[in-house]
């Protein structure tokens, strides 16, 4: 299976963006560059080893569906139903409908770069939660 960098950056874009964190967050989460952080965002000069150091800063990303794009984009729940991370629920910081419109359009841009690519992706159940947000808004 060969590893697409720019579907990569995509797909962590995308996971950034819906957590609401800037490159700044970003720079502190990972200790990395501005330069690193941006390589994989585009898509170009990544080296694996970057990849793998920034992605262990997240315990809530699966690496099988940034990589591949296979599976869900969030790890399992543990047996508590916790998750492996702090829930920022409601704590949206920007504007929750423009936040929603950026979050769908990131989605079909990423669902179409997917389909292109021949992949089946798990974008039923991002599309579903987009709903749950938009339904608890209104």
């Amino acid at each position: 299976m060969a590893i697409d960098l720019q579907q990569i950056g995509k797909r962590f874009r995308f996971y950034t963006n819906l957590k609401e964190l800037e490159m700044e967050d970003l720079k502190a989460i990972t200790g990395s560059t501005e330069e690193t952080l941006n390589n994989i965002i585009n898509g170009c000069n990544i080296l694996l080893d970057e990849l793998v150091a920034i992605v262990k800063h997240f315990d809530d990303l699966n690496p099988q569906w940034l990589i591949y794009g296979e599976g869900s984009m969030f790890k399992p729940m543990d047996a508590d139903g916790n998750c492996h991370e702090p829930s920022k629920k409601g704590c949206l910081k920007k504007d929750k409908a423009a936040y929603l419109r950026q979050m769908k359009n990131m989605l079909i841009e990423l669902e179409a770069a997917e389909i292109a690519k021949g992949h089946k992706p798990d974008v039923d159940a991002l599309r579903a939660k987009l709903d749950e947000l938009r339904a608890a808004q209104q």
